[in-house]
């Protein structure tokens, strides 16, 4: 099952309980809004090639590396300011949880690490990661190819093993917390198309089955859960019960976490299109196409959507009325989704000749 190497309780506690707590309400003017034309504020060489989606936090960005390494970076000054090195190559993006960044290896070995790169846990599974690891609740959930469940404390002890009823098949999606007043539950997806919420001691609460497989984190907000299949259905379910609100049918298949605001829901699909879909009703509200297939994951920009693609532009959108307000060109292609470290944009692009990449930070002019 588990296997601990090294783990500092005392600290990832109190990190873990940074990260179960309320967000800060969020101020009545965007102190950074993002204003065209960009223009770049500065540059720094990756040494290596980034794998995944790189994460932001305090003015400080997280990417992994193909050659294994995890990378922080400061914004502000585009220097580096650890880097750790794992046992094995990555392949994936990292996550974070309040003061924690939770990355796995390609050989199984599962890291929580806080600034300046001090290992506070290490846990080798002996069982085929599928989902990124969450800290949910003060614990550690992660999901497996064999459709079972793996949990621990902060500490790494108490470790449990669920395999969730039914047919076995791979989880694809989540771990997500049900948030609200459903947030003793977590959410899972599944390579046969069920989304099934379970309780923190493993017990299933509710199911839904889709048409396709669920390849995309759900995302939930205001009590409810939206998600897509692979069948280019798009669901709005109740957060509780898992009873189905609205389902839509797309031109493509979800390939990210929807992102919610108000009562509209942005989808971007394998059609290389953007959808802005009705909250209340799944209705079709406008529809954007992106300029390559490969599209990475979307991200939040205060009231704006950066949308970022295998290209050589970055696309942004107002999330409140699904209005472009610009591009920008780059000056290589794109090799992951754009992230907002106020009052950066920061993208990672790729020289086409050498292959060698950069991280560039834009800022309104």
């Amino acid at each position: 099952m588990f296997r601990f190497r090294r783990l500092a309780l005392a600290a990832l506690i109190s990190a873990c309980l940074a990260a179960c707590a309320g967000p800060a309400k969020k101020p009545l003017v965007d102190p950074f809004p993002l204003r065209f034309p960009l223009v770049e504020a500065g540059a720094m060489e990756i040494e290596g090639h980034v794998v995944g989606q790189p994460r932001a936090r305090d003015g400080i960005v997280y990417y992994a590396e193909r050659e294994g390494y995890l990378t922080a970076v400061a914004a502000s000054s585009r220097s580096i300011l650890w880097r750790f090195k794992a046992d094995h190559s990555l392949s994936s993006s990292p996550e974070i949880h309040g003061d924690v960044i939770l990355f796995h290896d390609d050989g199984g070995v599962l890291y929580g690490i806080v600034s300046p790169g001090q290992v506070l846990l290490k846990i080798t599974i002996d069982k085929a990661f599928v989902t990124p690891a969450h800290i949910i609740e003060g614990g550690v959930v992660v999901g497996t190819a064999e459709g079972r469940i793996l949990t621990s404390d902060p500490g790494g002890n108490n470790a449990r093993e669920y395999q969730l009823p039914g047919p076995q098949a791979a989880l694809t999606a989540g771990p997500i917390p049900a948030g609200g007043y459903w947030q003793d539950k977590i959410i899972f997806g599944r390579s046969d198309g069920r989304l099934t919420a379970i309780s923190l001691q493993g017990k299933p609460v509710w199911e839904f089955r889709a048409e396709g497989a669920i390849q995309a984190d759900p995302a939930v907000a205001g009590g409810r859960v939206y998600f897509g299949d692979s069948n280019r259905h798009f669901y709005c379910l109740v957060a509780a019960t898992g009873k189905k609100i609205w389902s839509r049918r797309l031109q493509g298949a979800a390939l990210h976490p929807a992102v919610v605001t108000g009562r509209r829901v942005a989808v971007v699909a394998s059609n290389s299109t953007l959808y802005f879909l009705s909250g209340r009703g799944g209705s079709i509200l406008s529809w954007e196409p992106v300029p390559s297939r490969v599209v990475y994951e979307p991200a939040r920009a205060g009231t704006s959507l950066l949308v970022s693609s295998a290209a050589d532009r970055l696309l942004v959108f107002d999330l409140r009325t699904g209005e472009r307000l610009g591009q920008h060109l780059t000056s290589g292609t794109l090799a992951a989704g754009a992230v907002w470290s106020p009052p950066f944009v920061v993208l990672v692009e790729e020289d086409d000749g050498s292959g060698r990449q950069r991280l560039v930070l834009l800022r309104s002019r």
